[in-house]
């Protein structure tokens, strides 16, 4: 135990030590860089969002446009969407189209549309998840 003790307090010593000087050093005397503007991160932009909520509530149109046999095959599309949003974007994003999808195959809507809709997303499909 005592051996234990004091090879703690050597690696706390040796520390110490060479964290000493890095600490002591002035601040640097060159100027700071002007701040420049940090772009807005998709996922905190307002367009953006409606932009996944439009998409997510087509997605949810086109699962209950689809067949019985076909719903699970497009619900797992839409969800590997999702993980690619929240891969690249983060899960504020993902939420929303996640969030928008439920919307969109729970909410009572115009079956007429449903070409259009099955039309849109695999655009979509085809551009992001075909890859």
């Amino acid at each position: 135990m005592r051996s234990y003790q004091l090879r703690a307090a050597i690696l706390a010593l040796a520390c110490l030590t060479s964290a000493g000087p890095a600490l002591a050093q002035n601040p640097s005397t060159t100027p700071a860089a002007p701040a420049q503007e940090v772009p807005t991160p998709p996922a905190d932009n307002p367009t953006f969002l409606d932009g996944l909520r439009r998409v997510g509530v087509m997605a949810g149109q086109v699962v209950e446009c689809s067949a019985d046999a076909d719903k699970q095959n497009e619900i797992s599309r839409a969800m590997e969407l999702a993980n690619l949003i929240a891969i690249h974007f983060g899960l504020k994003a993902a939420f929303t189209f996640t969030g928008a999808l439920g919307y969109g195959s729970g909410h009572p809507f115009d079956k007429a549309g449903c070409g259009q809709a099955i039309d849109g997303w695999k655009q979509i499909q085809a551009k992001y998840l075909n890859k």
